[in-house]
């Protein structure tokens, strides 16, 4: 895989060289950051919410939870795309500067491409008190998503995986084909077992090895067919795999070419326990005054500025479609940030 990848960014910096893309030139002082799309938050909208950010992450650096060894505080404009390899390729022609990417994806980028680092480290086991609060504002929770009128098959999900969190299953296949599998760099595949009757049809990406991960000739491997073999395993049902790009997500659920997409972004686990996502507004609201009485004047305003650039309760649905509902998030991580070396 390590050959694989190194090989197909070689080729994509020998093809770009003459050519200079219309973005980097635009961005002459390499202030672009790569992104996953997100549905219902723009280009400008993110690189508002960035700038709000910036005094969260200072916090957190001066607690060290992370470690930013090339200070992204100039990096604000903002590029989505629908997959990593367009990441990547945009990354390889100088069309961005960086990739923002969970940071088990870094480690995987950085483990199978000797021309990849990781610039900023993160460091959850250092959060507590508000350095805890800004990470329930600031990490992604990864969920199934389903159409709500599919929210049955969404139930039965939902309890394999409280069954998986009761037994440790799903912290062992965490451990496994995430944290150990992002610095190993080659996922592992996991064999599906065969019960009768038809299959559970499950988008898949591999836009964020090794939570999602695709090899180059269209085989599956990785966390996500070991996290889905145990829910299959457990509702005795077939899982069928569908690969299609990140935006691509939405309209497969939406046409019914699939039942479940198997990740999308939202609030970090925490979060949905507390039942944030799910107040009204006036609940929110109550909510946010209690926890701001707990906060400083500092840490209030750091918390203000988040909510000010976008709200929470908005927020928190930024990678849904409409009619879409999800289950409780089975993981979590920081978006960090990769460049070239």
């Amino acid at each position: 895989m390590r050959k694989t990848i190194s090989l197909i960014l070689a080729l994509m910096l020998a093809l770009s060289v003459p050519a200079v893309p219309a973005t980097a030139e635009e961005n002459k002082d390499g202030s672009a950051v790569g992104y996953l799309s997100f549905l219902k938050i723009s280009e400008e909208e993110l690189e508002a919410r960035r700038e709000a950010e910036l005094p969260a992450y200072e916090y957190l650096k001066e607690h060290g939870v992370i470690e930013d060894d090339e200070p992204d505080a100039s990096r604000t404009k903002v590029v989505f795309y629908d997959s990593l390899n367009a990441m990547l390729m945009a990354l390889q022609a100088g069309e961005v500067t960086g990739l923002n990417v969970p940071d088990c994806t870094a480690k995987y980028l950085c483990a199978v491409n000797d021309n990849i680092k990781q610039t900023v480290q993160y460091h959850p086991e250092k959060a507590e008190g508000f350095s805890q609060d800004l990470l329930d504002r600031l990490c992604n929770g990864y969920s199934f998503m389903f159409m709500e009128e599919n929210s049955g098959l969404r139930d039965q999900f939902d309890q394999a995986l409280a069954e998986m969190r009761a037994d440790g299953t799903l912290e062992e296949l965490i451990r496994i084909h995430i944290t150990e599998g992002a610095r190993r760099g080659e996922p592992e595949a996991v064999t599906f077992e065969k019960f009768d009757g038809e299959a559970i049809r499950v988008a898949v990406t591999g836009a964020l090895p090794p939570i999602d991960y695709v090899a180059a000739d269209g085989s599956f491997a990785g966390f996500n067919t070991a996290i889905l073999a145990e829910i299959g395993k457990r509702l005795e049902k077939n899982i069928e795999l569908v690969q299609v790009d990140s935006l691509g997500r939405a309209l497969a659920l939406a046409q019914g070419n699939v039942d479940v997409a198997f990740w999308t972004r939202g609030l970090p686990e925490k979060s949905y326990k507390d039942g944030i996502y799910s107040m009204s507004e006036e609940e929110l609201k109550t909510y946010s005054q209690g926890r701001a009485a707990e906060h400083t004047e500092e840490e209030n305003a750091i918390m203000g500025a988040l909510a000010r650039s976008y709200p929470f309760a908005q927020y928190a649905y930024r990678d849904w479609p409409d009619g879409a509902i999800i289950t409780l998030p089975y993981y979590t991580d920081m978006n960090v940030l990769v460049t070239l070396k």
